[in-house]
């Protein structure tokens, strides 16, 4: 019995490493970062890949730092951390730096957008299934979310008080 179930179980699971090997992981930690030169990568993807977190173009030399659909014809954003002011293409970078702070930088070094968290080791970001991009501290709570700051799109589970402002890249 234990030999034919081994039999019928072992082809799978050497099916089933090719299709996650591929996948970025949901969550990063201090230190990690993206290059904008590099944004045909992703930062993050969510676990159940609805959603891709990176560098998006938004013009001839100019990225905005984005959470978009992944499985769309046109990537279709539904959050920006900098819609007003992109980086340029040559130079600019995500990192989570080791203060625990989400930093984006342009080419001359100048911080474009941060989250204002400063939790230390310990701190990672991840891209959740819902879209919502988070940071959390080394207990696992949450410091900053990007549902709190909406811009571009409203999503399923994402709360809309009377003190949240939507912010249109348009």
């Amino acid at each position: 019995m234990a030999m034919s179930l081994s039999l019928i179980v072992l082809p799978l699971l050497a099916i089933l490493p090719s299709s996650y090997a591929s996948r970025k992981p949901a969550m990063l930690g201090t230190g990690s970062s993206l290059s904008v030169e590099d944004y045909k990568q992703t930062f993050l993807t969510s676990p159940n890949s609805d959603f891709t977190c990176g560098f998006y173009e938004v013009g001839g030399n100019a990225f905005s730092f984005s959470i978009w659909f992944t499985n769309t014809m046109e990537k279709t954003v539904v959050w920006s951390a900098n819609p007003k002011s992109p980086v340029n293409g040559h130079g600019s970078m995500v990192l989570l730096n080791h203060d625990g702070n989400l930093v984006l930088t342009d080419v001359n070094g100048t911080v474009t957008w941060d989250s204002k968290t400063g939790s230390g080791k310990g701190t990672t970001v991840g891209l959740l299934d819902t879209g919502n991009l988070i940071i959390k501290d080394s207990n696992g709570a949450v410091l900053w979310e990007s549902f709190s700051s909406p811009t571009d799109t409203l999503l399923p589970f994402q709360p809309l008080t009377k003190a949240t402002r939507l912010v249109s890249g348009y």
